[in-house]
């Protein structure tokens, strides 16, 4: 009862930290607008109005406060704006708010509100778009514009790599690895191309705020060694950085810390799901040709660590 009473209380206050996410994105969007092109922008912006139609929609629908319910005042804000890290230039921008607000009422309204879901709701906007969509759209990472101010002109930018990306990626030196992960040159999806500004606003957010920062440690740890285990010349010769700094991995760890909800609780929980996250995100950096593969392994291991944590604790009973 006192359990339920307290999580009432924290659902009636909105997250603050969904304002360090937009302070945070404001600024990284503007500059891979600059780099990318107006399309970007444009994606962007409609993310963001996406966001506030179904706020004012939810607005009007919400029911009135009674004593045994409630009224939830959380929206879950963080789904808008970090969907475009991982939309590609290709997609069709009427496609962007079809795809937001089933994701929405998959994640949110389907499982009673925000801070109740049990999937990232990020994940889920992305899986959907690459199921419903990709035969609309090339969902393939593209290179940025070769001139600074070219973005403010033109509404697409780069060529669809001609190799999967990582066999691009492993091509980059470790001694450059650092610098080729912020200065936004290498093919990617335009949001996730500048792989350490986003690293490390994960790790604020996870270690600074506290928003799982075990989940945080142990995939920044296991992706490391499962690529350390996994990597080789006869499939990908990379240095366990490679996966932290490039490609979506960063931006993955960034928008699970940011939806802490959906991650668990527990210590145990914590490790065991970052665990799967970075195993599962390995397995699909090594055996898929699609950059967003790896978005599968935050849902596989939201999945999985609690039906492992279940059969541990029911194995203990037994015991």
């Amino acid at each position: 009862m006192q359990q339920n009473s307290e999580r009432s209380h924290i659902l009636q206050h909105p997250d603050k930290g969904d304002l360090l996410l937009l302070l945070f994105v404001i600024p990284l969007y503007f500059f891979v607008w600059g780099r990318f092109g107006q399309k970007f922008a444009a994606g962007a912006l409609l993310s963001l109005a996406t966001g506030v139609a179904c706020w004012l929609f939810r607005l009007v629908l919400k029911p009135a406060a009674s004593e045994t319910m409630p009224v939830e005042t959380r929206f879950g804000w963080h789904l808008f704006f970090l969907f475009p890290l991982f939309c590609p230039l290709a997609l069709s921008l009427w496609l962007i708010p079809p795809i937001l607000v089933i994701a929405y009422l998959i994640s949110f309204t389907c499982f009673g509100g925000c801070g109740r879901h049990i999937f990232n709701p990020v994940a889920v906007a992305v899986v959907f778009m690459i199921v419903g969509y990709a035969h609309t759209a090339s969902l393939h990472p593209v290179r940025p514009l070769s001139g600074a101010f070219e973005g403010f002109r033109i509404w697409s930018a780069g060529l669809p790599t001609a190799r999967p990306a990582w066999k691009l990626y492993e091509e980059v030196p470790l001694s450059s690895v650092f610098s080729a992960s912020y200065n936004g040159l290498l093919p990617n999806f335009p949001g996730s191309a500048f792989g350490l500004p986003l690293l490390l606003a994960s790790a604020i957010l996870a270690l600074l705020a506290n928003r799982r920062p075990l989940w945080w440690l142990s995939v920044f740890m296991g992706v490391q060694i499962f690529t350390l285990y996994c990597s080789s010349p006869q499939t990908l010769d990379v240095s366990p950085w490679h996966p932290l700094l490039l490609g979506v991995v960063p931006a993955i760890m960034l928008i699970a810390v940011a939806d802490a909800d959906s991650l668990p609780r527990s210590w145990g929980g914590q490790v065991l799901c970052g665990l799967f996250s970075a195993a599962f995100a390995v397995l699909f950096i090594f055996r898929s040709d699609n950059l967003l593969g790896p978005i599968f392994s935050l849902l596989l291991a939201q999945v999985l660590s609690p039906l492992v944590i279940d059969l541990i604790f029911r194995r203990g009973d037994r015991q």
